[in-house]
């Protein structure tokens, strides 16, 4: 998979939601990722901490996947959540 094959399928508030979504769809067999999570340093950190994230999903499994995250999202601003 080259970084061409990913797309963004959802941008997150926050960097641990875009993890807690990437982790969600590789569970249901969809390939899923956030750019920059492997980075350590300190701006790898601060990106991390502050502002939006994206989650990348392979072009062949973004309708599948953007099933789910809208799926997510009503659960997410579903009733109750208030």
């Amino acid at each position: 998979m080259t970084p061409s094959n990913f797309v963004v399928v959802h941008t997150a508030s926050s960097f641990h939601s875009a993890q807690i979504l990437a982790g969600l769809l590789e569970s249901e067999g969809i390939p899923a990722k956030v750019p920059g999570a492997g980075l350590t340093d300190e701006f790898g950190m601060s990106q991390k901490l502050a502002g939006t994230a994206d989650v990348v999903v392979t072009r062949d499994h973004l309708e599948r996947a953007a099933d789910i995250v809208a799926a997510w999202k009503e659960r997410e601003n579903g009733p109750g959540s208030e």
